[in-house]
């Protein structure tokens, strides 16, 4: 049986890490990545279909929405990173739609000693450190693993859920448009929705739509209106609501940089 986590699809600098002794995880996704880092022993992974023994010293990368389980041969010592794709804009954007022709990968001596010090241990790193270390390893899997289009489809219910969502949010749909979509009795796909995601469906669509919004408010300079409507709210007023909901703030306070940032601007530019 597969099973989605929500706990780890959220966004916003979402971010945990765990130090799993003997790890043993069932089949299950989230729409954040997941990294897994072998400290001692061996780990046998699953993730998207593609198997392996994972040995002290290397890793495993699962992109958003992978299906993927451990199970550890012997004792083992496991480190396991998840994080939103707000961390790492750029990689999320390159891996969009594709998987990886492999999950293993491993670190450069040098990075690996960074990441060891910085990284792997239960303790949350800073903000820039903790990007600078999820960007080394999103750096080392590219380097290593060429990415491919993803093609397969995963026929759980939960699995065609998400798909669906994740190619349709951006336009005005309801729970009866997945429910007639996927085939289903509009109360089945109900009860399905609640018992797997935790959360309405509104709650989960919205999900998808900030975080579109997020990469547009960071990486262009659109206005507040074209971002709603392109992250498929339908006013800008519930793209307001939603977004001080999710993030605490307004989407133009979001925009706007800090104090310090605008005098190191000025010192910078004078």
């Amino acid at each position: 049986m597969i099973f989605h986590q929500p706990s780890n699809s959220q966004y916003n600098y979402s971010y945990n890490a765990t130090v799993y002794q003997n790890i043993s995880w069932q089949p299950h996704f989230h729409r954040n990545f997941e990294v897994i880092c072998v400290l001692s022993g061996a780990v046998d992974c699953m993730v998207n279909g593609k198997c392996g023994v994972l040995k002290a010293g290397e890793f495993g990368m699962c992109l958003s929405n992978e299906v993927h389980e451990y199970r550890s041969v012997g004792a083992s010592v496991s480190w396991v990173g998840v994080f939103s794709g707000d961390f790492v804009h750029a990689f999320e954007k390159q891996t969009k739609n594709k998987t990886g022709s492999d999950f293993r990968f491993v670190c450069p001596d040098e990075c690996f000693r960074y990441l060891s010090a910085a990284l792997l241990h239960p303790e949350r790193p800073d903000l820039l450190t903790l990007k600078s270390c999820l960007y080394a390893l999103c750096a080392a899997y590219g380097s290593q693993v060429p990415l491919v289009e993803r093609t397969e489809k995963d026929d759980s219910p939960m699995r065609q859920i998400v798909d669906f969502i994740a190619e349709n949010y951006r336009s005005r749909i309801t729970l009866a448009d997945l429910a007639g979509a996927l085939g289903y009795d509009y109360s089945y796909t109900s009860r399905c929705f609640r018992k797997n995601f935790n959360q309405s469906f509104s709650e989960f669509i919205n999900g998808y739509r900030i975080e579109h919004a997020l990469t547009l408010l960071t990486e262009t300079d659109k206005s507040i209106t074209d971002v709603a409507l392109e992250s498929g709210f339908q006013s800008v007023r519930t793209f307001n609501d939603v977004f001080l909901k999710q993030l605490g703030c307004q989407p133009r306070t979001f925009r706007e940089p800090i104090p310090n940032e605008v005098e190191q601007q000025s010192a910078f530019s004078s």
